[in-house]
């Protein structure tokens, strides 16, 4: 499989209703980890950090495919 049908198939992925679903709920969670009111330790601190930085990594997962996408056509 090359990289363009791999980024496509991936596109693939996006258009379901479960897609759109997974990542309204992975943006529930963020955002209710965002908040440092409620961390009592620095080691929680940086422990929330990672995981937001996880969860935004698959709610823009969809943009950084299409910008990938774009890139790679470019190349082409």
């Amino acid at each position: 499989m090359t990289d363009l049908e791999f980024l496509e198939k991936r596109l693939d992925l996006f258009t379901t209703e479960s897609w759109g679903l997974l990542i309204e709920e992975l943006t529930n969670m963020a955002d209710s980890m965002e908040s440092i009111q409620n961390i009592d330790d620095e080691k929680t601190l940086f422990v929330n950090k990672g995981a937001v930085g996880i969860l935004n990594m698959i709610i823009n997962l969809e943009e950084t495919t299409r910008l990938a996408l774009g890139q790679l056509e470019l190349d082409v």
